[in-house]
């Protein structure tokens, strides 16, 4: 993993692997850290690995403050357009559809509702309630089609229910909130929600935390039923690993990495 800064823009991507295709989102705020930025990238290099594609996951982070969002974004597209590497970069945060198109194809964030539904009622093919940490249009729908009931709770992380759609920040999903979830199983719809003890002590107390670089590929795989049959087939697969399907999908992962690089990525796709 390392950072490339950029030259004529206050901007940088952090890169898991060089010299190889990378995708990714970018971001723009104030401030953006690059520590999360790396955190991003390697869930997003699991993702890729999973699906068998030799590409670094990518992720980044343009500073700028509000009046010069136009100006910042136009550089920095201009600049890593001009690289000699192929980066799909994706609008994130702070930066508009249609701004990256020099950066290729934005990816189907719709998606992602799509996996993640699919990969959850692979989980557990009789749930039939589900709560939501975060909300979107897409996961209503999805939700909706499923015919699940929605739990409402001023706390869903420990509302009673079969499933528990999560999309809230980087590291939402600690320890102790893990201790007290209310679900039987676990489904990211954002990047990174849970922690590695997080991951732990869902293990310890039987609730199923799935990966999400498996539940938000679903922009990677862009069609809607391929996203499904994907989706679904990975949970299916890694559902009854010894060490529980969030190892399990790593281990696949590695494996794949392993076939065409030197040396592993250093640390899994969890949050801090």
């Amino acid at each position: 993993m390392f950072i490339r800064k950029l030259e004529s823009v206050n901007a940088f991507v952090a890169v898991d692997f060089a010299e190889v295709p990378g995708t990714g989102v970018a971001r723009l705020a104030p401030k953006v850290l690059q520590n999360g930025a790396k955190d991003l990238a390697r869930s997003m290099t699991y993702a890729l690995a999973l699906l068998e594609r030799q590409e670094t996951g990518i992720s980044a982070g343009i500073n700028a403050q509000p009046e010069e969002r136009s100006s910042a974004v136009a550089a920095f597209a201009k600049e890593v357009a001009s690289w000699d590497i192929d980066f799909n970069l994706t609008p994130g945060m702070g930066i508009e559809t249609g701004e990256l198109a020099a950066l290729g194809i934005p990816l189907q964030n719709d998606l992602v509702a799509v996996s993640a539904v699919a990969a959850a009622m692979a989980a557990m093919p009789r749930a039939a309630t589900a709560a939501v940490m975060g909300s979107g249009i897409a996961l209503d729908v999805e939700l909706a089609s499923a015919d699940l009931t929605i739990v409402k709770s001023s706390d869903p992380a420990s509302a009673t229910c079969d499933l528990l759609f999560c999309s809230s920040k980087v590291g939402a999903i600690d320890h102790l909130a893990a201790a007290r979830l209310g679900c039987s199983v676990l489904v990211p719809t954002g990047p990174l929600p849970l922690t590695a003890r997080a991951v732990a002590v869902c293990r310890q107390r039987g609730i199923t935390a799935l990966p999400d670089f498996i539940t938000t590929a679903g922009p990677l795989i862009a069609d809607r039923q391929q996203a499904i049959t994907t989706a679904a087939s990975f949970v299916t697969e890694f559902l009854n690993h010894p060490d529980g399907p969030f190892l399990g999908a790593c281990e696949k992962a590695e494996s794949f990495l392993a076939e065409w690089q030197e040396h592993l990525p250093f640390g899994r796709p969890m949050a801090p």
